[in-house]
């Protein structure tokens, strides 16, 4: 390390043989030979012993990928090292992603010491993370308690981290983001929601997730998953959903511990493993594999509600004139069976209640509920009457 210049007084001190410290104000420019770097503050210090040199006031540092501004910085030369406190701000140069905290830690890339910069910012910084390959990119906003960067693609965060772009927002306990591999994952208390048109939420104790063209293309929720649209909500251990163009276009749930459980506004689906698909974000299709059982439930009544059950379920789904998103069919097959009440014209006085069972069955609805039930192939059933009421 060696001062360039100095705008105002300079002096040495020999402390020992061989052990000196200067000092330098009124302006101080610095330099390493033989290196692409420079700094500049209102004064220093330099301590041989401890290859050490400290920057205070207006500090401003530049080497051949970063630029960096604070109140106050320590340099390591041996090491490698900058500390730099009060108001830091660091850009990177090659990729235009930007860091903004109360302290950073910054191992420079070098020969012989280390193949990989790296950089630790503590006390809440804000990042601005752009990847190498996309430097126009939108960047990822990441706020964390701690920040910890390699390289130019891969970051990770600790503490209450929220990671946002205009596309989506999360939260977790801790984060990882890998850009060049185009994948990364939200851990503890984690929670995605997507912007925009139609918005949604996928919440678990931990989300993974993929890039493509940097923008989230599949998002994965384990442990205790819980996702909820417009039309929807589905709870189960794990779920997973492909994102096109900003919007869920399909998704898949499964779990041990408990099953999967999909809520639509009128009915609700129980499976060992259940697949929806949502193109536009509009539910179009939902089925359940394994002991599969879909209820709709009239407010009006008490009781078991009515039901269709099967080894597999088939649910479709269209919009009525108020834009509600309602079951028009249920498929059940393999050991299918269906529980419904009948009404007469005017929907609301009961005509019966019918148990039927099957190799296959299809039930129909309107916006009133069940409007025919028919058993394919052989099956049977029975149709209980309302006990006529006494003069």
């Amino acid at each position: 390390m060696q001062l360039d210049s100095v705008g105002g007084v300079a002096r040495q001190v020999e402390i020992a043989p061989g052990i000196v410290h200067t000092y330098a104000g009124g302006g101080v420019w610095a330099s390493c030979r033989g290196r692409p770097l420079s700094m500049r503050a209102d004064s220093a210090a330099w301590y041989s012993e401890r290859d050490k040199v400290d920057f205070i006031g207006r500090v401003h540092f530049r080497d051949s990928t970063t630029t960096l501004a604070s109140r106050t910085a320590t340099y390591f030369p041996r090491d490698e090292r900058l500390e730099a406190y009060g108001d830091v701000r660091l850009l990177n140069l090659a990729t235009g992603s930007r860091l903004d905290g109360p302290a950073l830690i910054y191992w420079r890339e070098a020969p012989g010491v280390r193949d990989t910069a790296e950089m630790l910012a503590t006390r809440r910084p804000t990042v601005r993370y752009r990847s190498a390959g996309d430097t126009a990119a939108e960047p990822y906003v990441i706020v964390g308690q701690q920040v910890r960067l390699r390289g130019a693609d891969r970051t990770w965060a600790g503490g209450n981290v929220t990671v946002e772009r205009s596309d989506f927002a999360s939260r977790a306990d801790s984060a990882e983001l890998d850009l060049a591999a185009g994948r990364g994952a939200f851990r503890g208390h984690a929670e995605v929601q997507g912007r925009g048109e139609n918005q949604y939420t996928l919440a678990g104790r931990t989300i993974v997730f993929r890039l493509e063209g940097n923008k989230l293309r599949w998002v994965q929720a384990n442990g205790a998953g819980d996702a909820t649209s417009k039309d929807w909500r589905l709870r189960a251990d794990t779920i997973a959903f492909d994102i096109v163009n900003e919007q869920i276009e399909r998704g898949t749930a499964w779990g041990d511990s408990s099953r999967p459980n999909a809520l639509s506004q009128r009915h609700t689906m129980r499976a060992d493993s259940v697949a929806l698909d949502t193109p536009g974000q509009r539910l179009e299709e939902l089925r359940g594999y394994g002991q599969a059982v879909a209820t709709a439930a009239r407010d009006s009544l008490d009781g078991e509600p009515d039901w269709v059950a099967g080894d597999s379920l088939v649910a479709r789904f269209d919009s009525t004139s108020a834009g509600e998103r309602i079951v028009t069919s249920l498929e059940a097959r393999g050991r299918a069976r269906a529980y419904y009440r009948v009404y007469e014209a005017d929907g609301v006085t009961l005509a019966g209640i019918n148990y039927s069972r099957g190799r296959h069955i299809v039930a129909a609805f309107d916006e009133r509920g069940v409007q025919r039930v028919r058993v394919v192939g052989e099956g049977d059933g029975v149709y209980l009457e309302p006990i006529p009421k006494r003069p």
